[in-house]
């Protein structure tokens, strides 16, 4: 038990914590004090003994339910006024106060910021006593509330009617433009086809030879649809189709042997021993051992072709970074060095770069001028 106590209390120094740790009245130092280490836990256990307060313990304060009502009983809940006169007055008149001071100030907030005047109505706004009456004045709009259609467009009213200017000066009444000839529609358009005289009003021959290609070709495309083979006769109805099929038929039926391999399984169909003879090295089959060369050939193209590729792409990215690494320095401003080393010593050590060393190159590039821009 000794030497784990002992192991706690070095714990406790390298995590930086203090061995004067006060819980209370309770202390650790007179483990340290002490004569020995019995004498030291006998002195800690005594002190857990001892009460926290010196004399009587106090009692706490208790709210009670007539504390509580009391003050409910400040406000009348129905009535919303204090009970006492005087604070209800008091109340009363700073609210009146205030809410008369607020409302002057926003209404002069309002006529600083606004016209003195309704725009809808023309009337000049009536303000506090304090204020001068406001005149309106025969002036231009500005290039703020001008605009460049012949009407007012909250009133949407004319010119003639609702505009700046007093009405005997104001502009006349813009003239309705003539009205436009009806543009030819889908609705309005006159139709290409008469069916009282069941003819095309324009070149009707031509374009009823050729409805009736279309109608011919379009019932030649569902015959051949649904006739593609005669099973009474079992043959084709289209006769190249048959003479194809015919003459397929005789060199498959030259090849029959060939087609059992297929029907062996993949490992032993593919193996080299079937196409020539290890041995003596004859070509039993020259076509499958030819096909299996060009794909072994074509095989290695390819992954020279793909090595090549990745060549091209790190080519290709050491590109990109280099030109990365360009934009990320061509989005500082060459002006930052520039303001920086004009001021010609360090704004931290106070020291000048004549007697200190030059400033760092900068990493920015300055912008080009006019005539480095034409070259």
């Amino acid at each position: 038990r000794l030497s784990h106590g002992r192991v706690r209390l070095v714990i406790a120094r390298e995590e930086g914590r203090t061995c004067a740790m006060v819980h209370g009245d309770v202390t650790l130092d007179v483990i340290k004090t002490a004569g020995s280490w019995s004498e030291g836990l006998n002195r800690y256990q005594t002190q857990k003994l001892q009460p926290l307060h010196e004399g009587p313990t106090p009692v706490p304060h208790y709210v009670t339910r007539y504390e509580k009502s009391r003050e409910e009983a400040i406000c009348n809940p129905i009535t919303q006024r204090f009970r006492d006169k005087k604070t209800e007055q008091d109340l009363s008149q700073w609210e009146s106060a205030g809410i008369t001071k607020t409302l002057n100030k926003a209404w002069d907030k309002q006529l600083l910021r606004e016209q003195h005047f309704d725009i809808v109505t023309q009337q000049p706004k009536k303000g506090h006593i304090h204020e001068v009456p406001y005149k309106q004045r025969l002036k231009p709009p500005s290039l703020i509330t001008a605009n460049h259609v012949p009407y007012n467009i909250i009133s949407t009213l004319g010119e003639h009617e609702h505009h700046w200017a007093p009405p005997g000066k104001r502009p006349p009444r813009v003239p309705t433009p003539p009205r436009k000839e009806a543009e030819v529609t889908k609705v309005n358009k006159p139709r290409e086809f008469d069916i009282l005289t069941n003819m095309y009003r324009e070149h009707h021959g031509a374009r009823s030879q050729w409805e009736a290609e279309q109608a011919r070709c379009s019932v030649v495309d569902r015959y051949w649809e649904t006739h593609d083979f005669d099973p009474l006769t079992c043959s084709y109805y289209d006769g190249e189709k048959e003479d194809f099929y015919q003459k397929r038929l005789k060199e498959m039926l030259l090849t029959q042997g060939t087609n059992a391999i297929n029907k062996l399984p993949p490992t032993l169909a593919a193996s080299e021993s079937l196409m020539y003879d290890i041995c003596t090295g004859v070509v039993k089959d020259p076509l499958r051992l030819r096909k299996v060369v060009d794909e072994e050939r074509q095989a290695i193209v390819n992954r020279a072709a793909k090595i090549g590729a990745e060549d091209v792409m790190r080519v290709r990215g050491d590109a990109k970074r280099a030109k990365e690494a360009d934009m990320a320095v061509a989005r500082i401003s060459h002006q930052r060095h520039t303001d920086t080393v004009g001021r010609g010593f360090h704004i931290i050590t106070n020291q000048t770069y004549d007697l200190h060393g030059e400033p760092h190159a900068p990493r920015t590039k300055p912008k080009e001028g006019l005539w480095e821009v034409r070259e």
